[in-house]
């Protein structure tokens, strides 16, 4: 597949236009269009439907686009780790971090990195522990952090800070009241949960499950950690909650930690990266930032 063609492609998807791509790629509108028709000429396919608004991806030009964008981030990727290489103080840092980390950790760590290093370009996606870790896979971040049990292949996790969840009600909650709580009276409650593929989430259907409990009937899933605080804080139901994201909450009475402690659980946070890739000196120096010694142990 020819990349300069490819790379057309990918311009058009983004911007949606063929002029706004002309400019962008600095060729003339004419010619950009005879690199598209001969690009779906090649391929046998249609990649965009020609609308009053605009150019729209097809079904195959969704599929391509896709991994075309891919592609391009590898490729990014590749740039900033050798640039890296010649110059520390500056150069791309792609992070992916799980909620709590990317929220409650990490924010703190990379203005002070832009204060030493103001040249750098930082950029950190926030999702799930299954993203994060694909991502590292797919050389789309750097490094990788995650709160939940590494299953992907090729990656090295070490520890660098321990967190606790524990559960919680909204203050005035009748589970407070009981003198003796049972697990049985938890679980029949709504519990609010991280989506699937979360790491908090696993952990806390494996405690259920350690506990011979099924998984709950009565769950109401939230993509990210604050609103998922904020319902409990309206009276949604039991939430295990990371204690890092509620001190505040807790000291002011508008949660309220659940008395069983054996329902609490303590996990490690993990920085993760490709086990057969070498740190380049900016990833070295944010995980110093991040924990003296914590660069060398990967």
């Amino acid at each position: 597949m020819n990349l300069h063609h490819l790379s057309i492609f990918h311009a058009i998807a983004e911007t949606g236009s063929i002029s706004a791509s002309a400019r962008r790629l600095h060729i003339s509108q004419p010619a950009l269009s005879r690199e598209l028709k001969t690009f779906e000429a090649r391929l046998g396919v249609t990649l965009f439907e020609r609308m009053p608004r605009g150019m729209q991806l097809t079904q195959a030009g969704q599929v391509l686009y896709e991994h075309a964008t891919r592609l391009f981030a590898i490729e990014h990727a590749a740039e900033a780790a050798v640039r890296e290489v010649a110059e520390a103080r500056s150069g791309r840092l792609t992070l992916g971090a799980s909620n709590t980390i990317g929220t409650y950790v990490l924010p703190r760590i990379l203005a002070g990195m832009r204060t030493q290093h103001p040249d750098i370009e930082v950029t950190l996606f926030v999702g799930n522990t299954e993203q994060v870790s694909r991502g590292v896979v797919d050389l789309r971040f750097m490094l990788g952090f995650i709160e939940g049990p590494l299953h992907v292949d090729g990656l090295a996790a070490v520890t660098f800070q321990e967190d606790e969840l524990v559960p919680v009600v909204a203050a005035g909650d009748p589970l407070l009241a009981r003198k003796r709580l049972h697990l049985e009276q938890v679980v029949r409650q709504p519990l609010l949960m991280r989506e699937r593929g979360s790491g908090t989430r696993e952990v806390i259907t494996t405690l259920l499950r350690e506990r011979g409990m099924d998984a709950p009937d009565r769950i109401m899933e939230f993509g990210n950690t604050e609103a998922l605080k904020q319902a409990a804080i309206h009276g949604g139901g039991v939430a295990w909650l990371p204690r890092i994201c509620m001190q505040t909450e807790l000291r002011d009475g508008l949660l309220c930690e659940l008395g069983l402690r054996s329902l609490h659980i303590r996990r490690p946070l993990k920085v993760l990266h490709r086990a057969t890739a070498a740190l380049a000196p900016l990833q070295h120096a944010f995980l110093e930032r991040l924990q003296p010694g914590l660069g060398d142990r990967l």
